[in-house]
């Protein structure tokens, strides 16, 4: 008689909390779920401000960008996969880049995640700071003592967007103590600066926490990128890239390669590159053609093309695509084309 009352009593105490659980935080209950407010929510007028108030510090925290491509295509056809940030493999993390005497790590993570990771590292090997930016996105230490060196050096760290969206780069300047104490253009070693940017790497590669986000530098840094793309017409685009013209020709031949093409010449002097597109990478179950075109053959393989690199000032070039033979490029092909480049500079 016993053991019945218990389980009685148990089964109308679960019985109790089951709908208590309901009264309370059900649709109906005391306390509504709030999860689906969004889908009933209405937009509101502007916050109205008192006559003599400035409104400069109000702005919009995830501003929507608007629509650039506005082109309708005036034949049918079926709606195309959602084209990658970054058409280049973004399985490593963290990957050093080298051009000349002039090395960055470049880090598959927003700046406004980059920075919190950065000043992490400088706390782990407890490198004593001078100064710091998070607007401008640099760090700045005090001198240190070197081992194996007599000399005294201090570094500045620089987190900057990077050229695809939703990546940033880091750049490490070595200085020795010196007279004038101010930062050179180039670092005074380059293999401290690069044993400094290898560690930092290597810290950052080895990281298993939940990156933290710096809301300022997020906002200060980030961006889209420092490559555009710029719709001439609904068959033409250009890219506008954010970079000196050395590393931009660098990195378009690597982007080349990588989006299909083959270089057959090309004339630095002149800034061009002479291609032929070979096709997509066959491991690829759907390319980024399979949507545009009906029978299996892809009518651009074999085309040639010149790609221009052309300086609109010191640290902005603009690249351009064209055909030899453009009768022979179908709609949307040659943009589709420049896609897939932007796709995979870095």
């Amino acid at each position: 008689m016993k053991n019945r009352v218990i389980k009685f009593v148990a089964v109308s105490v679960l019985a109790v909390n089951v709908s208590a659980c309901g009264y309370l935080f059900g649709d109906q209950g005391l306390f509504p779920s709030k999860a689906d407010d969004y889908k009933t929510s209405k937009e509101e007028p502007l916050l109205s401000l008192p006559e003599g108030v400035t409104s400069s510090h109000i702005e919009e925290v995830y501003a929507i960008p608007g629509v650039v491509n506005a082109y309708v295509s005036p034949v049918e056809f079926e709606a195309p996969r959602p084209q990658p940030l970054m058409a280049a493999t973004a399985a490593d993390t963290v990957r050093i880049q080298k051009l000349g005497e002039e090395a960055w790590a470049l880090v598959n993570v927003a700046p406004g995640q980059l920075w919190p990771q950065v000043r992490s590292f400088l706390t782990s090997v407890n490198w004593p700071v001078a100064a710091v930016d998070p607007q401008a996105g640099i760090i700045e230490t005090q001198y240190l003592p070197l081992k194996n060196d007599e000399r005294e050096a201090r570094f500045r760290l620089r987190v900057e967007r990077g050229v695809q969206r939703g990546t940033s780069e880091l750049h490490v300047v070595h200085m020795y103590r010196a007279v004038e104490d101010t930062w050179p253009a180039v670092s005074d070693d380059f293999t401290i600066e690069s044993d400094v940017l290898q560690s930092i790497a290597q810290y950052i590669a080895n990281s298993t926490e939940e990156a933290s986000v710096s809301m300022i530098a997020d906002r200060s840094i980030s961006g889209e990128g420092k490559m555009r793309t710029i719709d001439v017409s609904a068959d033409e685009t250009y890219l506008e890239l954010e970079l000196p013209f050395d590393r931009a020709w660098a990195s378009l031949q690597v982007g080349l390669e990588k989006a299909g093409f083959a270089i057959d010449d090309l004339n630095r002097s002149e800034g061009t590159y002479y291609v032929t597109y070979k096709g997509e990478n066959a491991e690829e179950e759907s390319g980024w053609f399979g949507w545009l075109f009906s029978d299996d053959e892809n009518p651009l393989v074999g085309q040639a093309f010149t790609v221009t690199l052309q300086s609109v000032s010191d640290d902005l070039q603009a690249i351009r695509l064209n055909p030899l033979t453009p009768s022979e490029i179908p709609e949307r092909g040659q943009p589709m084309l420049m896609s897939m480049i932007k796709g995979n500079i870095n």
